[in-house]
């Protein structure tokens, strides 16, 4: 019996695992119903087994909880960056059309009120929505030395007198500022015109920036 049991005892683990041939198999269970020591050995490898089935289900959940949640991390940061971007899109190109909608018309030295009034008139014919002003030398002048702001200094020479800045005529509008140009740049008393609709957006918007953290 004990010879019997230590033959059976080496195929226990074996038995237990499905993989003995089918004659060890039948001499195994032929022993099993008559051995309650044996019987109960392999009752302890089948709980030592569902142990370590147990402890291998666990690892493989808790590595794939793992994964999943650097996956969910990197998802929520490529998310977030996403929102960044598309939010600093928006002030960008709002920026953009805010300044591409507008535009100066510079005019020469000695240009006449009626050909101002005549410069206003036609852009007024063609287009809907528009605020035109029109900036007189010295009002510029007092402009482009306040925008200085610390650099006010480097204009500090010239006045009313010397004044090298021309007049000129600024337009906001939602009308096409192209089409302005092209009905107005070859009228007279315009000596030329500033536009910012070839301009980068970004440049532009990071001009802004700059701008404002100087003010």
């Amino acid at each position: 019996m004990k010879n019997e049991c230590a033959i059976v005892g080496d195929l226990l683990f074996s038995y237990n695992d499905g993989i003995l041939s089918n004659t060890s198999k039948k001499i195994v269970e032929e022993h099993l119903e008559k051995c309650e020591k044996c019987k109960k050995i392999l009752e302890e490898i089948k709980n030592e087994n569902d142990q370590e089935n147990q402890v291998k289900e666990i690892d493989f959940f808790k590595s794939i909880k793992k994964k999943i949640n650097k996956k969910n991390i990197i998802i929520l940061v490529v998310f977030i960056i996403l929102i960044i971007l598309v939010l600093f899109n928006i002030q960008v190109y709002k920026n953009y059309n805010e300044i591409a909608s507008t535009m100066e018309i510079h005019l020469k030295d000695g240009i006449t009120q009626q050909q101002i009034e005549d410069i206003k008139n036609k852009i007024i014919e063609k287009t809907d929505n528009i605020e035109i002003e029109y900036i007189s030398k010295e009002k510029a002048l007092e402009k482009f030395k306040n925008d200085l702001v610390e650099n006010k200094n480097l204009l500090s020479g010239y006045n009313n007198q010397n004044n090298p800045i021309l007049d000129f005529i600024e337009i906001k509008t939602n009308t096409k500022i192209q089409t302005i140009v092209e009905n107005i740049q070859d009228m007279t008393g315009i000596a030329y015109i500033t536009t910012h609709i070839n301009y980068n957006p970004y440049e532009l918007y990071i001009e802004k920036i700059i701008k404002n953290s100087i003010l």
